[in-house]
């Protein structure tokens, strides 16, 4: 998994937008009124600031994000490319990478689990280190986008004989204080082993119908 999304990755993607080449087909359904994407009808674009990781300083870079509407309701939705989660500025590249390191390890701390081989990643201009309480945070944001569509990804599954292989998973104590941590935890460390079944992230997916 990438420590980050790049700086071409997203001016790639900006270039998408200036070429009028994003489009609303790849959204689900309105989530208030079910009608088909095909239908939604250019709305805005927001602009929005990314965090990457460029030789382990923190940078901010802008995008647009493009909007649609759905004429029949007039909900408002956002397409949300490969490289972003709602309401975070480090890129879903960054928020899985730091995630995973803590969930699939058993002796990782928080505090462990922002260390990389090279160090852990800082602000260019001033200073800050990442915390550890924005992993804690992160979690919880894929805890939620999980159990949000853990329908959707079981019947994706069905047909993919290799999940029948994961086997019982299990949380050691030290990890969590309550049982709501501990179900969060357990969701996090059950689709990241999943995800290795599919070809692609499931969490820009995700994002795109549950906010």
């Amino acid at each position: 998994m990438p420590l980050t999304a790049t700086l071409e990755q997203i001016k790639a993607y900006q270039q998408k937008i200036e070429k009028d080449k994003i489009t609303p087909h790849h959204l689900p359904p309105c989530p208030r009124c079910n009608l088909e994407s095909l239908f939604f009808k250019l709305h805005a674009y927001r602009q929005r600031r990314f965090l990457v990781i460029v030789d382990m300083l923190v940078k901010a870079v802008f995008c647009p994000l493009v909007r649609f509407r759905c004429p029949d309701c007039g909900k408002t939705i956002t397409s949300y490319p490969d490289f972003a989660l709602p309401h975070k500025h480090y890129t879903r590249q960054t928020i899985e990478c730091f995630s995973r390191a803590y969930v699939e390890n058993d002796h990782k701390t928080y505090e462990d689990a922002v260390m990389t081989d090279a160090g852990v990643p800082e602000r260019a201009v001033s200073g800050r280190s990442l915390a550890p309480s924005s992993i804690h945070r992160w979690i919880g944001l894929f805890a939620e986008l999980i159990m949000a569509n853990e329908d959707a990804v079981k019947n994706s599954l069905r047909a993919r004989p290799a999940a029948e292989q994961l086997g019982p998973l299990q949380i050691p104590e030290k990890k969590y204080k309550t049982r709501h941590r501990r179900q969060c935890l357990m969701r996090c460390r059950w689709f990241f082993k999943i995800q290795a079944i599919f070809k692609k992230s499931f969490f820009t997916e995700f994002a795109i119908t549950s906010v």
